[in-house]
């Protein structure tokens, strides 16, 4: 029987963070429906370990969450351009992969962090 459910995730990650305007499911993404970058998701992932008692030894960071220094700033003007005039979804745009509430479910259950299946 799992010990942490869906519901125990999400108010953890609502008050460590925010409400999002949409629906929070299962398949809410940290980095990119909370919009979650760099140390921010470091820090949220060590209160998450701590709170659900999950040994992260194997997580980067830096995977789920990209560096904390900036990019290049001439990329922005590609990026609003592709987001905002092509209507392209931010999490086409960023280059990393999905951690969602679901997985974190999943973790939190088994105690151990472990890559998501699409990313293992």
């Amino acid at each position: 029987m799992s010990r942490f459910t869906f519901e125990d995730i999400r108010a953890f990650a609502v008050a460590e963070l925010w409400d999002l305007r949409a629906a929070i499911t299962e398949r809410t993404a940290l980095a990119h429906d909370f919009q979650i970058a760099g140390l921010d998701g470091q820090e949220f992932m060590a209160a998450y370990a701590q709170k659900f008692d999950v040994n992260m030894k194997d997580f980067d960071w830096i995977e789920y969450f990209g560096p904390e220094a900036g990019g290049n700033p001439l990329g922005l003007p590609l990026y609003l351009w592709q987001r905002y005039i092509r209507g392209i979804p931010a999490r086409d745009l960023l280059d990393l992969p999905e951690l969602t509430l679901g997985h974190l479910v999943e973790c939190a259950n088994e105690g151990q962090w472990k890559r998501p299946a699409q990313h293992a």
